[in-house]
């Protein structure tokens, strides 16, 4: 498998106040800083999916790629818009792995055991799991089920990312909840939709080190 990340920043942030999330204080930077370094230690090739102003992400150096399918499609717009480009490059990509850049501590052995699912099955989608919860824009996808999901879009019902996956083959891959400091449990997948969420994340960004399982 030939693997690209893409993460996904093609959102409203509707309940952010209109706040592009991707660009809020995280960390040391912003919150696409923090993501685009995370996954940087799991994939060489990456790029991001967002509809808004190309100049804010200069600093990172990535491609940024909008919707193909107009009117805030979803999640799933911004994985066609992927796929694409994906396909496109100069040596295609079999596969994008996929990443919400509102879920800043996804797991560190993400791509590793998505991948490892789907090695005898490469044409299968790979989701991610934890605490028997779906994280459905979590995936490893083949790039050659693109036009399958263009198809699919022309249907405005049809938009959910899980119900996509579900009509297709898949696997579920489960990820454990990780042991804070404080001895809690915290899901790795914890995302930001609000600014009381953005607080807590804030508050994890210290508790979580050295708490994550290696790649």
């Amino acid at each position: 498998m030939r693997i690209a990340g893409i993460i996904l920043a093609g959102g409203r942030s509707s309940r952010m106040d209109g706040h592009d999330k991707a660009l809020l204080p995280f960390g040391k930077a912003r919150l696409i800083d923090f993501i685009v370094e995370r996954l940087s230690s799991q994939l060489e090739t990456m790029a991001i999916n967002s509809n808004g102003d190309t100049a804010a992400f200069a600093n990172l150096e990535r491609p940024v790629i909008a919707d193909s399918v107009s009117g805030f499609a979803g999640p799933l717009a911004g994985i066609i818009a992927g796929m694409q480009w994906a396909a496109d490059a100069a040596v295609p990509f079999t596969h994008i792995l996929t990443v919400a850049t509102d879920t800043p501590f996804f797991p560190r052995d993400l791509v590793t055991r998505l991948g490892g699912a789907i090695t005898g099955a490469p044409d299968h989608i790979a989701v991610a799991v934890s605490d028997a919860i779906w994280h459905p824009v979590f995936g490893l996808w083949p790039v050659a089920m693109r036009h399958d999901l263009q198809q699919w879009m022309h249907d405005p019902q049809n938009r959910r990312v899980r119900t996509w996956i579900e009509s297709h083959p898949h696997h579920a891959v489960d990820f454990p909840l990780i042991e804070t400091q404080a001895g809690a449990a915290f899901d790795p997948f914890f995302n930001i939709n609000r600014p009381d969420d953005l607080a807590l994340a804030r508050s994890m960004i210290t508790k979580l080190q050295n708490r994550e399982p290696s790649p």
